[in-house]
């Protein structure tokens, strides 16, 4: 049994069909999308809430961070809704997503470091 599991695990591999590879996960195959806008929700919602109040420290970082995120979030919904093809959809989700969570942090680091000596 155990070499006969070896080689199904093999043929799942070589066929492009291993589990573990991040473009095989359920999330980019499968989902409707929904949770993507749910989860990008809650991390605008967390970035705004530390955003914000960098806002009147002076450095237009966190301004122009805010900014971007909402407008990508924006593009999450549009995307969610006009794009038909399911694999498209969900990993252009992911890379909005990713992105909100990339310029939050940028927009976090940028006036720390700048107002360092």
């Amino acid at each position: 049994m155990g070499a006969a599991q070896n080689e199904d695990d093999r043929r799942e591999f070589r066929d492009g069909e291993d589990p573990t590879r991040m473009a095989n996960q359920p999330a980019l195959r499968t989902s409707s999308g929904a949770i993507w806008l749910v989860v990008g929700a809650v991390f605008v919602v967390i970035c705004l809430v530390v955003l914000i109040p960098l806002v009147p420290l002076g450095n237009p970082a966190p301004l122009v961070g805010a900014v971007l995120i909402v407008l990508l979030y924006a593009a999450m919904i549009v995307v969610r809704f006009a794009v038909h093809r399911r694999i498209a959809r969900l990993r252009t989700l992911a890379v909005l997503l990713g992105l909100i969570a990339v310029i939050g942090l940028l927009a976090v680091l940028i006036p720390t470091y700048a107002s360092t000596p």
